[in-house]
C-alpha cells in the first residue's frame, strides 16, 4: 500500500500494483488479514500507471501542436517584408501616423 501512495502519480505505481498482487496472493493462502491494504496498492498502482499514461499522451499532444508551430513563426519567408501597406496613397504627406 505505502508503495502505491507513493506511485500514485509517477512510475513507481506500477510496483504497488505487483506488490498488491502478490500480497493478495499469499493472504488468500495464509489466511492472514491485510486485504484491504492490499487492494488499496493494487488500486493505487493502477492510478499511477493511469497518471503515467496520462502525462506521456499529454506531452506528445503538447508537442505535436508545439513543434510545428515554432516551425511556422520561426520561418523567415512568412514574415512581412515590409510595413503596412494598405494606406491610401492620396493621404497628405504630412498627415500624422
Amino acid at each position: 500500500m505505502v508503495v502505491g501512495i507513493v506511485g500514485a502519480c509517477n512510475p513507481i505505481g506500477i510496483l504497488g500494483l505487483i506488490f498488491g498482487t502478490i500480497a493478495r496472493r499469499q493472504i488468500r493462502e495464509t489466511g492472514e488479514q491485510g486485504d484491504g491494504f492490499a487492494v488499496t496498492g493494487i488500486v493505487l498502482g493502477w492510478i499511477g500507471v493511469a497518471s503515467v499514461v496520462f502525462w506521456i499522451l499529454y506531452v506528445l499532444l503538447f508537442f505535436s501542436i508545439w513543434i510545428p508551430f515554432v516551425d511556422e513563426i520561426s520561418d523567415p519567408s512568412n514574415w512581412p517584408s515590409s510595413g503596412p501597406s494598405d494606406f491610401p496613397s492620396d493621404w497628405p504627406s504630412d498627415f500624422p501616423t
